[in-house]
């Protein structure tokens, strides 16, 4: 009887120390992706951030610890005022801390750090992604994309337009590598900005609201490739936004209320495949987006007509084609009533022959 007794008590104690590690295993399948490596790449111990206005301190973080682990995506939501923008700037290296440290994979950041230490810890470390692109006018998308790899002169022009090919490709821009920002639409600015962003091959990406400016399709665009960045390249991503149909695509998520930490949330590996599963759904896949720019600028002709109505003219261009009148050398020989005749007529020319008409 007593070893019947003892051979139930060490059934029991199996089946519970089984039940044990299969919840074990539960919780460390959902945290997987972001301890997977057990190593932390940023690290924030008690850190303050307080602003000065005018003779007045304004408390923006008041005493925040965080540890960010290589591979993760981390979401920050908060409202207004809660901390979360100052909480990335200090993350960024662009705002330093009134007090406490920050380690950014073994390089010590506090109130003391030299501006050239933090300017190096941004070129080589970080990669940045605004809500309002920040991309150069000046500049077509290809040399945005390599002005920091530029800055950090390590490559060769040569291997700079390369890098930066590969980089607008993978964003499905292969027919936008010339164009300058206002030829693009605001999800193709923001694949741009992304392209620029991991130019340098970042450890870390910080992205301070990237869809707030973008319609549904084009978040849908980029939170895709944000994810393949993560999935595939395993880059870490810590980004701010208010949109919460974005939480379920991080492994964490950190709300901020006050300056403080309010809580982490830890997102399941099944809420994170169904997020994914309902946007392969609804979106479109960045490969199909670049055959369809591919397409669509192989139907594209080089012609401009131009259709005489008097003084009016109306000019049928190419979508690719965004230069102005009169730099166009196939806008020739325009007659103007018959009484005038002009090669690649500028606006000035134009508008002085326009008067000359009138006083006739």
């Amino acid at each position: 009887m007593t070893e019947i007794t003892k051979m139930e008590d060490d059934s029991l104690s199996y089946e519970a120390a089984l039940l044990a590690e299969l919840e074990q295993h539960e919780k460390s399948r959902q945290t997987s992706t972001s301890t997977s490596t057990g190593e932390v790449l940023i690290k924030l111990d008690n850190i303050h951030k307080t602003y000065l206005l005018g003779v007045e301190g304004v408390a923006a973080l008041r005493g925040v610890s965080l540890e960010v682990f290589k591979g993760e995506w981390l979401v920050i939501y908060g409202t207004s005022g809660g901390g979360k923008t100052t909480l990335l700037n200090i993350l960024g290296t662009i705002d330093k801390p009134t007090k406490g440290e920050m380690f950014i994979g073994g390089t010590l950041v506090n109130s003391e750090t030299s501006d050239s230490m933090l300017a190096s810890v941004r070129l080589c470390n970080l990669g940045f992604v605004f809500q309002s692109f920040n991309l150069l006018s000046a500049m077509t998308a290809r040399e945005n994309v390599e002005l920091p790899m530029v800055l950090r002169g390590e490559l060769g022009a040569g291997q700079r337009k390369h890098v930066a090919t590969e980089s607008l490709q993978k964003m499905g821009l292969h027919s936008r590598l010339d164009h300058y920002p206002n030829m693009l639409s605001g999800g193709e600015q923001q694949r741009v900005t992304i392209a620029r962003a991991i130019a340098n091959k970042p450890q870390l990406l910080l992205l301070d609201e990237p869809t707030g400016d973008l319609d549904s399709k084009n978040t849908d665009i980029v939170i895709r490739m944000l994810e393949q960045l993560n999935r595939e390249e395993e880059m870490t991503l810590v980004m701010v936004t208010h949109d919460i149909y974005l939480k379920n695509f991080a492994h964490r998520v950190i709300w901020m209320r006050d300056g403080k930490i309010s809580k982490i949330e830890t997102i399941s590996e099944r809420a994170r495949e169904e997020a994914l599963k309902q946007l392969n759904q609804t979106s479109v896949e960045i490969s199909d987006v670049s055959k369809v720019n591919l397409s669509s600028s192989s139907t594209q002709t080089e012609t401009v007509k131009i259709e005489e109505k008097g003084w009016e003219h109306t000019e049928i261009r190419d979508p690719k084609d965004y230069r102005m009148f009169h730099q166009n050398p196939k806008a020739s020989s325009m007659k103007l009533k018959g009484k005038f005749e002009t090669s690649s007529l500028s606006f000035p020319s134009f508008f002085s022959l326009f008067l000359q008409k009138k006083k006739n």
